[in-house]
């Protein structure tokens, strides 16, 4: 399996170069598209710099499409306000999913999705990885892989329907990804700490409001208005790799809405 994950930066420099000191401890194949075109390497960083804002949809489907362009297997967007677990890159699609899987993504420690949501929240290079891996229609675009054969498939994230800040996009094409028969899964092989959104934040203080009233605007439009509860079921299963066995389940809070 190999896998090229690409990294949208808008400003926040030296958080990007953080990140880049963990892919590189982890010799990740990696490729940063500077959306705002002031970023300085630190290392050996691949940068690609497309002379505008494409955002973080338009820059991960920047990455995407030379991650299979260049015959990768599996392409990733990648945060840049995200700290990685230890031997990340195998852990992401490890040995022993469903032969369906099409779009993947590590647990973490925000609680923005219960569907990736981990019971760990220490540093990300101190995770002990779990052989398990968790049943979902949905995971976040914060750190979110998706397979050659699925994307030619369903195609790129979707541009021009979720606004600006384009959240919503990942639930988007995870449900396409779905109705073409591809498995949705969490892997509890890898984890990343997410650190908070900054980049929007540097961009615009408001956007937490601005990119909400889009998502669901775009959900409604595409999938009516029971879009939340095929996104966010109420139970998540967690299952072994290999042998598949139910291990447990996840059971949604009132409190948690993604």
């Amino acid at each position: 399996m190999s896998l090229l994950v690409g990294v949208p930066v808008y400003g926040q420099v030296e958080m990007t170069h953080d990140l880049v000191g963990d892919l590189e401890r982890e010799n990740v194949d990696y490729v940063i598209v500077d959306n705002r075109g002031d970023y300085t390497r630190v290392a050996s960083e691949n940068v690609v710099t497309p002379g505008r804002n494409l955002g973080w949809a338009g820059g991960s489907n920047l990455a995407i499409r030379t991650a299979f362009a260049e015959g990768y297997d599996w392409a990733m967007t990648l945060n840049n306000d995200v700290r990685l677990s230890r031997a990340f890159v195998d852990g992401v699609v490890p040995e022993g999913l469903p032969d369906d899987a099409g779009v993947v993504a590590p647990v973490y420690d925000d609680r923005a999705h219960l569907a990736v949501l981990s019971d760990y929240a220490g540093p990300a290079d101190e995770y002990t990885p779990r052989d398990v891996y968790r049943v979902t229609p949905i995971v976040d675009g914060t750190a979110m892989a998706i397979s050659r054969e699925a994307w030619k498939e369903v195609g790129e994230i979707d541009e021009r329907s979720f606004g600006a800040y384009a959240w919503g996009a990942n639930l988007d094409l995870c449900l396409r990804a779905q109705d073409a028969g591809y498995g949705i899964y969490g892997t509890e092989t890898s984890f990343i700490n997410h650190l908070g959104r900054r980049t929007v934040r540097e961009m615009d203080g408001k956007y937490v409001r601005r990119a909400m009233k889009s998502m669901t605007h775009a959900m409604k439009t595409l999938y009516g208005r029971n879009w939340r509860s095929r996104a966010f079921p109420p139970v998540i299963e967690r299952r072994e790799l290999g042998t598949h066995r139910v291990v447990d389940t996840l059971v949604r809070t009132p409190d948690q809405h993604g």
